[in-house]
C-alpha cells in the first residue's frame, strides 16, 4: 500500500471517528428526555436534518417512479403521506433538537 493510500485511509478513518464520537452522545439519552442541549441541537443539524432531506428526495423519487404503476387515486395519497410527507414534515417542521 503506497503512502498516500495510507494517509487516505487514516484520514477516513479518523473521519468516522470524530463524527461517530458526536453522535454517541446524541444517542445516549438523558434523565430528562425532553430537555434540549447543545449537543441534541449539533446533533439535529449535522446528522438528522440531512438524512432527512435525503429521505425527503429519495421518497420523491421513488414516488414519482411508481406512479405509472399504481393507477388507484388512494393508493397513491397514502404513498405520498408515507414517502414525501412524513419526511419533509420530520426535516422541515418539528423544532430543533426535538426527535
Amino acid at each position: 500500500m503506497s503512502l498516500s493510500k495510507m494517509r487516505t485511509v487514516a484520514l477516513i478513518t479518523a473521519c468516522i471517528f470524530v463524527l461517530t464520537s458526536f453522535a454517541v452522545p446524541v444517542l445516549a439519552g438523558t434523565a430528562d428526555d425532553n430537555e434540549i442541549t447543545g449537543t441534541t441541537i449539533v446533533g439535529d443539524v449535522l446528522f438528522a436534518r440531512p438524512l432527512g432531506l435525503l429521505a425527503t428526495v429519495l421518497g420523491t423519487t421513488v414516488f414519482i417512479l411508481s406512479i405509472p404503476f399504481n393507477p388507484n387515486q388512494d393508493k397513491q395519497k397514502l404513498a405520498v403521506g408515507k414517502l414525501i410527507e412524513e419526511p419533509a414534515a420530520y426535516t422541515f417542521k418539528r423544532p430543533l433538537g426535538q426527535f
